[in-house]
Parts: C-alpha cells; structure tokens; sequence
C-alpha cells in the first residue's frame, strides 16, 4: 500500500517536472529567437532593446533549474559508473540508493540557498540595475521552484526505491536508477528518426 502511493507520488511530480522541462525548451528556443532578434536588429537597423543579456540569463537560468527534475526521470544526468557496472547487483543496488541520497543532500543545499536569495530579494525590494528595472524575486523564484522540485522527485525516487529494494525488486529498482545503456540510447535514436519529418517522406 505504501509503495503503491509513493509510485502514484513520484509519477505525479513526474508529470509536473515534464511540464517543467517542456517549458524549459521553450524558454531555450524562446531566448535563441530573442538573441537572434537583437543582433539582426543592431546590426541592419542600428536599434537594441538593451536587455538581452538580463532577460537571456534569466531564461537560461530558470531553463536549467526547469529541466533537471525531467532529466533525472529520464536518466540523463552524467554518472561514472565504471567500477559500479563491475559489482553484483547486490551491491549496486544500496549504491544506487546513496547516489540518491547524496543527490538529495546537494539538491536541498541549492534548494535552501535559492530560498534565501529570494526572501533577502524580498526583503529589500531588489531589483536588477538595468533599464528594466526587474524585481530579482520573480527569476529567483522561478530558478528556486525548478530546484524544489527537482528535490522533491529525488526524495519520492529514493523513497519509491527503497521501497522495492526492501521488496526485494532488485532488478526495478535498477531499471528505475541505473544508467542508461547504449542499447537504450541507440533505440531512443532509432525511435526518434522513425517519428521525424522522413518517416512521412517517400518510400524508395
């Protein structure tokens, strides 16, 4: 019964944090269109709106935070799992596991620092020394609620896990945290130029 509402927990926040990193590519394409925007404007009609680099850095920032909590769902986050590919599946499992626990650990380290700039920003009313005159509460807080939530799926991950470990679901629980294979990589590939614009194309 627990295990089954930490997995309802974790896939919820899943969902949120994919809406979080489709988000964040938008934001990406968004800033890329803007920088686009200004340098083609600077340089045929001698105009700038004088805010690229705010308003880019805070895209890119709130875009990092927004995308961590859906690359880990997806496995995406670098490991060096070298020595951890060559133990027992006994022995990489508890492994897996701390790996999560560390990772919450530096997550809640960011999380809190992130929350106190945003109430200092708060606190003073602080606004970004520029034409736009931004209150730094509102990119702050974006950046903090990617990097809460990004917490928070770490903790439902390792509670879910644990769960199954102790179930003794060994072989779950290293589909759910271990690293993507090359095999998983190469059929993501496979899979994405199936559903590209060639798979309509014609047949030779």
């Amino acid at each position: 019964m627990m295990l089954r509402a930490a997995t309802a927990l974790r896939r919820l926040v899943t969902g949120i944090s994919t809406a979080m990193g489709v988000l964040a590519g938008w934001g990406f394409v968004l800033c890329a269109f803007f920088i686009a925007a200004d340098v083609l404007a600077r340089a045929f009609l001698r105009v700038s709106t004088g805010s690229t680099v705010e308003l880019s850095g805070y895209m890119l920032a709130f875009g990092l935070s927004w995308g961590l909590a859906h690359t880990l769902t997806h496995r995406g986050h670098v490991r060096i799992d070298i020595v951890l590919n060559s133990l027992p599946r006994r022995a990489r499992v508890p492994l897996h596991l701390v790996s999560l626990v560390l990772l919450a650990v530096f997550a809640g380290f960011l999380g809190y620092g992130a929350w106190m700039l945003v109430e200092e920003s708060l606190l003073f009313g602080a606004t970004d020394i520029s034409a736009l005159r931004t209150p730094l509460a509102i990119p702050q807080g974006l950046w903090a609620a990617g990097l809460f939530a990004f917490l928070v799926l770490i903790l439902l991950m390792l509670l879910e896990n644990t769960l199954l470990a102790l179930a003794g679901k060994a072989r779950q629980v290293e589909g759910n945290l271990a690293s993507r294979t090359y095999g998983e990589e190469a059929e993501e590939a496979l899979d994405a130029l199936k559903d590209g614009p060639a798979a309509g194309g014609a047949k030779p």
